[in-house]
C-alpha cells in the first residue's frame, strides 16, 4: 500500500512539474504578443523564430558557461597562460551569441508595423535593463564598451 502511495506521489509531482514547465514557457511568449499586439499570423511567426534562437543558443551557451569555468579556475590556480587562452575562447562564444539574439530582433522586426516596431524598441530596451535578462549578451557589451575606451 505505501509503494502505492508513493507512486501515486510521484507520479502527481511529475504531472505538476510538467504543466508548470507548460505554462510557464507558454507565460514568457506571452508578453511579446500582447505588448506589441500581434495578429494570430504574426505571434505564430515569432513563436517560431523564439524557437529557433533558443535551440541555436542553447549549444553555444553551452560551450561558453564551460570555458567561463575554466577561466574561473584560472583565475583560482593564477595561472596568466590558462587566463589568456580562455580568454581567446570565450569571446568568439559570446560574439556567436550577439549574432544570434540580433538576428531574432531582426527576423521579429521585419513582421511588425511600424507602431509596432516602435513598441518593440521599447520592449528591448526595458528587457535590456532588467537584470538578469540576456547575460550573454549584457556581457558582451559591457566587453565592447570595454575594448572601445
Amino acid at each position: 500500500m505505501k509503494n502505492k502511495t508513493n507512486l501515486v506521489k510521484t507520479t502527481l509531482a511529475a504531472v505538476a512539474a510538467g504543466l508548470c514547465l507548460i505554462t510557464s514557457a507558454a507565460f514568457a511568449d506571452a508578453p511579446l504578443k500582447s505588448t506589441l499586439d500581434l495578429d494570430i499570423d504574426q505571434a505564430a511567426k515569432v513563436a517560431e523564430i523564439q524557437k529557433e534562437a533558443r535551440d541555436a543558443v542553447r549549444p553555444v551557451r553551452g560551450d561558453l558557461h564551460r570555458e567561463e569555468r575554466a577561466l574561473r579556475r584560472a583565475k583560482i590556480d593564477n595561472d596568466v597562460e590558462a587566463i589568456a587562452k580562455q580568454e581567446k575562447a570565450i569571446e568568439p562564444l559570446q560574439e556567436e551569441l550577439a549574432k544570434i539574439f540580433a538576428k531574432e530582433e531582426e527576423q521579429i522586426r521585419a513582421l511588425l508595423t511600424p507602431e509596432q516596431t516602435e513598441k518593440y524598441e521599447e520592449y528591448l530596451k526595458e528587457r535590456d535593463e532588467m537584470v538578469g535578462s540576456s547575460r550573454d549578451v549584457k556581457d558582451f557589451k559591457k566587453e565592447e564598451k570595454k575594448a572601445a575606451k
